[in-house]
């Protein structure tokens, strides 16, 4: 039988803690935590996608508050060291129009990011959205290089931090 001192014992109890805290902890729980799956979920507003080398963050789509026209709100960033083009949008299986250029595309350089809606005269709006508010809808952006980005994408209200948001009929 092994003998400790008294005094020991106590610095033996807390390193038994110590050690036991790790495995009996919830913080982590591999690969499939629940921390770990919502990351890859769409969880409400501000879905990324990555097509590409087009990197697509924040998209929301935002219903006027009186229903009628809805607007997405998105910014784009072109990691790759080619330049490429957004060129068609559609929201809910509807064309979208690509507003703010003269051009049919609007430009993405390498290295840059690009806003559509928030602190921009870029826009992507429809005429008419038939979707409710708290819903996803399908969202497809096409880029000359990058190809089809398909996205599902949260409706919101045209309200609180999106009330000032202009969406164009």
């Amino acid at each position: 039988m092994i003998r400790t001192s008294h005094a020991l014992r106590p610095s033996l109890a807390i390193a038994a803690v110590c050690i036991a805290v790790l495995p009996l902890s919830g913080c982590f729980s591999g690969q499939q935590a629940t921390t770990t799956m919502q990351a890859k979920m769409n969880s409400g507003n501000g879905v990324q996608a990555q097509q590409g080398p087009i990197r697509i963050e924040n998209a929301t789509v935002v219903k006027s508050a009186d229903g009628a026209e809805a607007t997405l709100l998105v910014r784009i960033f072109n990691d790759g060291i080619e330049p490429d083009a957004l060129t068609y949008a559609s929201i809910n299986g509807t064309p979208a129009e690509i507003i703010g250029t003269e051009e049919v595309a609007v430009d993405l350089p390498p290295g840059s990011s690009t806003s559509f809606g928030w602190n921009s005269d870029l826009r992507i709006d429809l005429g008419a959205l038939d979707a409710e508010v708290a819903t996803y809808v399908p969202i497809e952006l096409g880029f000359a290089t990058a190809g089809l980005a398909p996205l599902s994408v949260l409706v919101v209200p045209q309200a609180g931090i999106y009330e000032d948001v202009t969406i164009l009929p």
